[in-house]
């Protein structure tokens, strides 16, 4: 009976073993997307603020504003 309950802690043990590897593995794979050099810069602002403040600018030329 001792042998059966290490054989069935060992079968779990390898079964989480392997879960965490493929995890980890996953992971790798997204931080290398993330961090990937060679990817352009976006040409355009992405963000609706932006993208509302150079429409705003460019359509508002003699407004200036000031600081201090």
């Amino acid at each position: 009976m001792s042998w059966q309950l290490w054989v069935l802690i060992s079968v779990v043990a390898v079964a989480l073993i392997v879960f965490l590897a493929s995890r980890m593995r996953r992971a790798q794979h997204v931080f290398d997307d993330i961090t990937q050099v060679e990817r352009p810069a976006p040409a355009a602002p992405t963000d609706e603020l932006a993208r509302r403040r150079s429409h705003r600018v460019a359509h508002d030329p003699g407004r200036h504003r000031r600081h201090g």
